[in-house]
């Protein structure tokens, strides 16, 4: 176990299902359906009669959790067997519930320990993400033939939905399929039965997700003519994630300089620069950290998995992201996001 986790404390209990996943490798179906208990020397793994067996394959210590032996008195009882006296737990994720059952114990609050862990991909994790934004890509193929006047948002969604599940992988977040002024919104999520128009942008976000593992990539189609104003903030989006690429590449590693060098080319032609970061890790979780922002400085490392996602937004007529994913290695970047990115006229 690395050292950062013990900081302060004896042991750690993990209540994160996705934190739990990561350490373990399972997967229940409810939030609580699993708990860890983390040491210097070994995992235990808590859950009930339901999962026991699916976890007798699983590199910990497995202890049967009911109504009748609830969590709370089996941690009591490990702290006093182990002698720990200060036991972490997670403040993001434990509920006051569950923490006032454990008043018992010596409480200190920890924040990330686990997920500083996950920052860095292993092999095996990155493959999973490689076969999801490989199946993304796919499916941004697949949804630009389906794409023609009368469509609606709604149709579009499902049909991500349906080519993605069809092929056994999850969705790493509800698709966003936004016509026109709706996609001025980052995070839309309303879906219209308007039936689309010639003369539409269309910004289509979404990702597939494969053995946990999550993909994020966003681009923008045209249907019909696009407008002048439309022309001119797609090649500045694309110039300024081309410049936030070429610094990668270049060896910056710095999230907030490629923050900021992407919204200083938005800025340069006059465009409001997008409001949030530049990006974010992509891993388990489809927003991870840490995040690449003038807001704070995080030095971006090999084996880091990230969203370059530079934007324009136009309040109630228009939005234009390019979104793609990159792995960073010892010797520079991987582009996982291979869909088109020059205009795309329909």
């Amino acid at each position: 176990m690395r050292k950062h986790l013990f900081i302060g404390v004896d042991a750690l209990f993990i209540t994160n299902p996705t934190n739990i996943r990561y350490l373990t490798g399972f997967v229940g179906v409810e939030d609580r359906d699993a708990y860890c208990l983390v040491t210097q020397n070994q995992f235990y793994f808590f859950t009930s009669s339901l999962y026991l067996e699916s976890a007798k394959k699983l590199r910990a210590k497995v202890l049967e959790i009911s109504r009748e032996n609830p969590i709370a008195k089996e941690i009591a009882r490990l702290c006093e067997e182990l002698k720990i006296k200060k036991l972490g737990f997670e403040e993001a994720n434990l509920t006051v519930a569950e923490y006032n059952k454990l008043k018992g114990l010596h409480l200190v609050p920890t924040n990330n320990r686990i997920e500083q862990l996950r920052m860095i991909k292993r092999a095996d994790e990155i493959a999973h993400i490689r076969l999801a934004a490989n199946l993304t890509d796919q499916c941004f193929k697949f949804i630009t033939r389906r794409i023609r006047p009368g469509v609606t948002e709604s149709r579009l969604a499902l049909e991500i939905e349906g080519f993605l599940r069809s092929r056994g992988a999850d969705l790493a977040f509800s698709p966003i399929v936004a016509f026109n002024e709706h996609s001025f919104q980052p995070h839309y999520h309303e879906r219209s039965y308007d039936p689309l128009r010639r003369g539409s942008l269309i910004l289509l976000d979404f990702g597939a997700k494969i053995n946990g593992y999550c993909a994020d990539m966003t681009r923008v189609v045209f249907v019909g003519k696009p407008k002048d104003g439309w022309v001119r903030a797609y090649n500045t989006v694309l110039q300024a994630q081309n410049k936030a690429l070429g610094l990668l590449r270049d060896g910056v590693r710095s999230g907030a300089t490629l923050d900021a060098a992407a919204k200083e080319v938005i800025a340069e032609a006059n465009l409001p620069p997008y409001p949030h970061s530049l990006g974010h890790n992509v891993g388990l979780d489809v927003h991870e950290g840490p995040r690449l922002s003038v807001k704070k400085d995080e030095k971006l490392l090999p084996g880091m998995v990230f969203s370059v996602e530079p934007a324009v937004y136009i309040e109630g007529t228009y939005g234009i992201r390019i979104e793609d994913l990159v792995r960073l290695t010892d010797k520079g970047i991987e582009i996982l996001s291979t869909s088109p990115k020059e205009m795309i006229i329909l």
